[in-house]
């Protein structure tokens, strides 16, 4: 195979879809497909997904590339899978799924979290550098094995979801670094499972799969898998990374400072930093380069309000469709009339971690319009990213440009917003593909040695500057959105009551 022909897979599992690209030896994305699959909730606080919709809605992605590109399918180099994460999901001896995946805005293990590991939270602070929140794997691991020990006995290795499609692919079980930091069992220093804190809980290493870097090589894939996927049977498979990792590789950033943001369903926003550094309210996560990790809080339902307005408030509307609400928004006055709204549907992570909030829209009345609705929600998830980016250590918030990418960008008006609620100038990366998909297949392009390219100033497109004449607007709104926050959230603690009054 010659070394020009090289074809490159990279698949990202998102919350809602997956996406899968080809690249070639240049870097250049040459195809992107995409097919979803469903979130299974039984209640507000429970989220899962079957670990098979996963492996369908991949397969299904990379045989539409295949079948537009056959020629490219047959030089597949190598094939690298981010995902969401953390999520707990096991296998048994069989190699079958134990559960279904508890992912990670389940909320199931709050209670695991106040009572069972608060004595050991400055040991995991220590250890781990995050707080401790239902977010992540280990209080969900302790909740199973509490709840439900048969599934917790029965477990033989936990997987993340891009580890599940690896080991379908090669029948090897791993877990990149950048996974395993956010199961919160992850000693940061050693960059491997934390004996300790096992021995401390009482749970079994020995069910977690080994801990390799992201552009480890594990295997070749397997006959059987390359003939189903219609590609290459010696595409090498490497380990992979996360969704949030796989996006700034996949920009280029690679550089302490640098802040780049993802918005899609949820919204991320995120600084580079050179070492491991703890913030209570924001994560820390670790880069693809060994020695690079980054600070990042996200904001759990942003897109993913604007799709709730229209499946649920909007439904049966044929004008219900994202691109309508773009131009309704940007018919409306900025701040809305006054309207403010929380984007706490399925409660908040950073910078809050309050599980129990819900949704807020204040101010709306008889004459209130859809474009009020809907510009009041674009301006309360970026009043919600600016929580996060004032969490930042102070050094990296002055004269910083932020790298925006997701599906949250195609909106110019909500970009814009945005620029003006961080008054920030915001670069889009503009590309038919998406940021995760090029990191996963520039961390494939590595894992056979091969150095991804350096990205230049040709995919950005646009720049949103902040317009300073609506600074004052978008000021006084963001601390009436502080407030509105702050009188509401005890009511969200308080006992239900039946309407008895008993």
């Amino acid at each position: 195979m010659l070394f020009d022909d090289s074809i490159f897979l990279g698949i990202d599992i998102g919350t809602s879809s997956v996406k899968a690209g080809f690249v070639d030896a240049t870097g250049r994305g040459l195809l992107q497909t995409s097919a979803e699959y469903p979130t299974y909730y039984e209640d507000d606080a429970s989220a899962e997904q079957d670990a098979w919709d996963w492996w369908r809605a991949a397969t299904k992605a990379v045989q539409m590339l295949v079948k537009q590109m056959p020629k490219q399918a047959q030089l597949v180099r190598a094939i690298s899978i981010s995902s969401h994460s953390p999520a707990l999901f096991g296998i048994d001896k069989e190699g079958k799924a134990v559960n279904r995946g508890i992912i990670w805005m389940d909320q199931r293990a709050e209670d695991i979290c106040s009572q069972e590991l608060e004595p050991y939270k400055e040991y995991i602070y220590q250890y781990a550098m995050n707080r401790i929140n239902s977010y992540y794997m280990l209080p969900k691991m302790l909740w199973q094995k509490k709840y439900h020990p048969k599934d917790y006995e029965k477990t033989v290795c936990y997987l993340q979801p891009n580890g599940w499609l690896v080991y379908l692919l090669t029948g090897k079980c791993v877990t990149d670094v950048t996974n395993a930091n956010l199961t919160q069992l992850m000693n940061v220093y050693t960059l491997d499972w934390d004996k300790e804190i096992f021995c401390r809980l009482g749970l079994d290493i020995e069910k977690m799969a080994p801990v390799v870097s992201s552009i480890s090589c594990v295997g070749t894939i397997l006959p059987k898998m390359a003939r189903m996927w219609g590609i290459s049977p010696n595409a090498s498979v490497a380990a992979g990374c996360i969704d949030g990792s796989a996006t700034p590789f996949g920009l280029g950033l690679s550089s302490p400072g640098d802040i780049f943001e993802m918005s899609g369903t949820s919204s991320g926003i995120g600084v580079i930093i050179s070492q491991p550094y703890f913030c209570k309210n924001l994560c820390l996560m670790k880069h693809i380069r060994k020695d690079l990790w980054f600070l990042k809080g996200s904001t759990s339902c942003s897109g993913g309000s604007l799709k709730w307005f229209r499946d649920y408030i909007d439904e049966g509307r044929e004008d219900s469709t994202f691109e309508e609400y773009s131009r309704l928004a940007q018919e409306t006055e900025p701040g809305a009339k006054g309207l403010l709204f929380l984007p706490y549907l399925n409660g908040e992570r950073a910078p809050l971690w309050e599980s129990r909030l819900r949704g807020v829209s204040l101010g709306f009345g008889v004459s209130t319009t859809r474009g009020e609705m809907i510009r009041a929600m674009m301006e309360g998830t970026a009043y919600a990213l600016r929580t996060i980016f004032e969490e930042f250590p102070e050094r990296y918030r002055g004269n910083k440009t932020i790298l925006g990418t997701g599906g949250g960008y195609n909106s110019a008006i909500w970009s814009q917003i945005k620029a003006d609620v961080l008054e920030c100038p915001i670069k889009v990366y503009r590309t038919e593909f998406d940021a995760a998909v090029l990191g996963s297949a520039y961390v494939a392009m590595e894992s056979v040695g091969i150095l991804p390219p350096k990205i230049t100033e040709k995919p950005y497109t646009t720049t949103y500057y902040p317009n300073p004449q609506l600074t004052a607007i978008y000021r006084r709104q963001y601390q009436r959105f502080r407030r509105l926050y702050e009188v509401t959230r005890e009511l969200f603690y308080e006992e239900n009551k039946d309407v008895s009054g008993n």
